[in-house]
């Protein structure tokens, strides 16, 4: 009914799912200088590129006419528990990846794409942290895409080599996340620690663990520190809506995405998503504290239900248009309707409200206040700022299991 507005960009990003690699054998050397290769097997490399606004997204796309990653028949060996009392940069570092390389796996996905010799097989390559004994995955929703669909099956390494085939168990674009299942079977995984994002400070260590470029760098370990906290970088084709997010100069790599970010003490505090071009050292992840009302409900229920507020809106841009006035704020959202036995019923929003902040998160659109929804379960309590009749107003609302999908009033107002 109103035509979408387009985000602010804060920066020029560029999202990059291409790098161009000669993938050879798992530990072949790395060589960029080759330009012609013998033998009686070629490797055509195609670049693929999705250009996003400004963000480098850290899966990465190779294209491959070149036989798969074979299974490595050596015997897997048990990982060892590890707690951090070090201290001094390398010997934390040293620790750390000690203590979370076992919960770090590898993601690999397969498909085809159109190239001038015709449809060649690609791979995409990403990283994901293991949540449980019982093989449930977390890594992003980009890594688990080919061509901007979700694949349906993924091909999984651990720390050990150990291959498994998984399947996407749940994927959200808007927040890009992904939880991946695969069945272990005797082999024993090694969950990793999920750390406090919220007592994270600028400053701090901060080392990121992951498979940059492809598989042949599995497990890199990159080291520095939280640059800063709470940064927005808007809307990412394929990615999301990013707010929120924890700014690292620890290098972020192509098929660092899904990957871990952690503390000093071996703790998941983000997991590794994007970094940015046109500067050097600034990769951004998406803080645990966001994810760990997701995980919960998918790991209790199989299945992740975001909360609703109960309302039909509109972003305050289209509101102005449509109505043809001026509101005394540039950005918010805009409540057309609010249904009955919502949350914002209940709550005390009214027609005619802007929403311009929930909790700690300024509300710039209708997109930011569906990412924000994500951090909320059943019976969590919010503030809620809204602007009504010029004058701001703060309601307490409180989520319940209200769903949109549910209320057959919000469905026929949804296809109208």
């Amino acid at each position: 009914m109103f035509e979408k507005e387009k985000e602010k960009e804060v920066q020029k990003f560029e999202y990059e799912d291409g790098y161009d690699t000669r993938y050879r054998d798992r530990y072949d050397q790395y060589d960029r200088n080759t330009k012609k290769k013998s033998g009686k097997s070629w490797i055509l490399i195609a670049l693929v590129f999705s250009i996003l606004g400004g963000i480098i997204g850290s899966a990465i796309t190779n294209v491959l006419l070149t036989d798969n990653i074979s299974k490595n028949s050596e015997p897997p060996v048990e990982s060892k528990a590890v707690t951090i009392k070090t201290k001094g940069d390398v010997n934390v570092a040293t620790a750390v990846a000690e203590k979370a390389i076992p919960s770090v796996v590898g993601i690999t996905v397969k498909g085809e794409t159109q190239s001038f010799f015709g449809p060649v097989q690609t791979q995409g390559t990403g990283s994901g942290i293991i949540l449980n004994e019982e093989g449930y995955i977390l890594t992003n929703a980009h890594v688990v895409k080919m061509n901007g669909q979700v694949v349906n099956e993924i091909t999984v390494i651990v720390e050990d080599e150990h291959i498994f085939t998984g399947k996407p168990l749940w994927v959200e674009t808007g927040a890009d996340i992904a939880v991946i299942k695969i069945e272990p079977g005797d082999k024993k995984l090694t969950p990793a620690t999920l750390g406090d994002s919220s007592t994270t400070q600028i400053g701090e260590v901060a080392i990121a663990i992951g498979n940059p470029i492809d598989m042949a760098f599995q497990h890199s370990v990159s080291q520095g520190i939280i640059s800063g906290l709470d940064r927005y970088i808007g809307r990412v084709n394929g990615g999301g809506y990013m707010v929120g997010l924890i700014q690292t100069d620890a290098s972020i790599n192509g098929g660092n995405s899904g990957g871990p970010l952690l503390n000093e003490k071996g703790e998941v505090i983000g997991i590794n998503t994007v970094k940015v071009t046109t500067a050097e050292g600034m990769g951004f992840a998406i803080p645990i504290d966001f994810v760990k009302p997701m995980i919960k409900q998918i790991l209790e229920t199989g299945e992740y239900k975001p909360m609703s507020l109960g309302v039909l809106s509109v972003d305050l841009a289209g509101a102005e248009r449509y109505f043809g006035q001026q509101f005394d704020v540039d950005e918010g959202v805009f409540i057309l309707k609010v249904y009955e036995n919502s949350p914002a019923k209940a709550a005390g929003m009214e027609m005619g409200d802007v929403i311009v902040k929930i909790g700690d998160d300024e509300i710039t659109g209708t997109m930011s206040m569906q990412t924000v929804m994500y951090k909320y379960s059943s019976g969590d309590t919010v503030k809620i700022k809204v602007l009504r009749n010029g004058q701001e107003e703060e309601l307490d609302l409180t989520f319940s299991d209200y769903s949109v999908s549910s209320d057959p009033e919000a469905q026929r107002d949804m296809q109208e």
